[in-house]
C-alpha cells in the first residue's frame, strides 16, 4: 500500500538531503569514497547504491514495488545503470521523484529516466534533448521521449531479441538519420544471423562529440572479455566528410598497420571501456560493419 505523502511526517526532506549527499559521493561509477579511509574506494553493489540514494524508500512513497522495478538491476549485468547518477527529489506535482541520469558522455541522447506519481499512479518517464524539438532563449528543451504507467522497468534493462529492437531501444536508428544514413540498410542488412548475434552482444552507444560537429557518434563496443577478438567501431560525420567509419582493435592487424593511440582515463565524451588500452585503427571506406561477410 502506498504511504500518504507529507513533507515532514515521513522524513521525505531528510530522504532528499541524504540522496543528494550519497549521489554526490557515489559519482557515476558506483564507487563510494569513504573520508575516513584515506580516499579508499569501496566497491558497492547495485542494491546498496540505490538504497543509499533513497530509491527504496521513495519507491514505497510513489507506489512502486522496489523488488520488481529496481532489484533486477542487481541480477542482470548487461546494462550501465551502475554508472548512472541516482537521486531522489521533489516532483513538480508533489511527492518524491526518482531520477536516473545517464553518464556524461551520453547525455542528451540516452534518456534521463524518472519515476513519480501521476493522478495516483506510478509513472516512468524518459526525457531527451536530441534531436532538438523546442528552444527557449536559444537553449534546447528536454522533451518526453516516452512515458508509461504499465512499463515501469528501467528502459535499458532486459534482453532484446533482435538487432532491430536493440537499435530502437538505444536510439541508433534516430542517430543514424541525424548523421545522414540508414542504419537498417547500411548496418543490419549486411550482417548474417551469426554476425547479428555478435553485434547484439556489444554495447551500442550514441553520444554527441565536438569532433563530430556536435552531432551524434554511433559506437559499438565489445564486452571487456572480448576486447582481443571483436572490434570497437564508430560511425559519424565531422561536418565535412558525409560519413566516417573507424574500426579499432586492441591489437595490431593487417589493416591497422602502425596507427595506434591510448585513451587516457576520464577523457570527455568517451565511453569508459576505451580507457587504458592501446587501440589500433583504420578508416573503412565501405562503411559496413567490420564483421560483415566474415561470419
Amino acid at each position: 500500500m502506498k504511504k500518504e505523502f507529507t513533507n515532514e511526517s515521513n522524513g521525505f526532506s531528510k530522504l532528499c538531503r541524504r540522496s543528494f549527499i550519497y549521489t554526490s559521493a557515489l559519482g557515476l561509477g558506483g564507487t563510494f569514497i569513504a573520508a575516513n579511509t584515506d580516499e579508499q574506494e569501496l566497491k558497492i553493489d547495485m542494491i546498496t547504491l540505490l538504497s543509499m540514494a533513497g530509491v527504496r524508500e521513495a519507491s514505497e512513497l510513489i507506489g512502486l514495488n522496489f523488488e520488481q522495478t529496481f532489484a533486477p538491476l542487481a541480477r542482470e549485468m548487461n546494462h550501465l545503470y551502475n554508472r548512472y547518477r541516482w537521486s531522489v527529489s521533489y516532483a513538480a506535482a508533489g511527492g518524491p521523484i526518482i531520477q536516473a541520469l545517464p553518464p556524461e558522455e551520453e547525455m542528451g541522447w540516452t534518456p534521463w529516466e524518472e519515476w513519480f506519481t501521476l493522478n495516483g499512479h506510478p509513472v516512468r518517464r524518459a526525457m531527451v534533448l536530441y534531436p532538438v524539438k523546442e528552444m527557449t532563449r536559444n537553449m534546447p528543451l528536454w522533451w518526453v521521449f516516452e512515458q508509461s504507467q504499465t512499463d515501469l522497468l528501467p528502459r535499458r534493462l532486459g534482453k532484446v531479441k533482435t538487432l532491430e529492437e536493440l537499435f530502437r531501444r538505444d536510439r541508433v536508428f534516430e542517430a543514424a538519420s541525424v548523421v545522414g544514413f540508414d542504419a537498417q540498410k547500411l548496418l543490419i542488412e549486411h550482417l548474417s544471423p551469426n554476425a547479428q548475434d555478435i553485434y547484439m552482444q556489444m554495447r551500442w552507444s550514441v553520444a554527441p562529440h565536438r569532433l563530430a560537429a556536435d552531432l551524434p557518434v554511433i559506437q559499438c563496443l565489445p564486452p571487456m572479455d572480448k576486447l582481443n577478438e571483436w572490434p570497437w567501431e564508430t560511425w559519424y560525420t565531422d561536418g565535412k566528410t558525409p560519413l566516417i567509419h573507424h574500426v579499432h582493435y586492441a591489437h595490431p592487424t593487417e589493416r591497422t598497420a602502425s596507427k595506434s593511440w591510448n585513451e587516457r582515463d576520464e577523457a570527455p565524451q568517451r565511453p569508459f571501456e576505451l580507457f587504458q588500452h592501446n587501440w589500433y585503427w583504420y578508416n573503412d571506406e565501405s562503411m559496413t560493419p567490420a564483421l560483415a561477410g566474415r561470419i
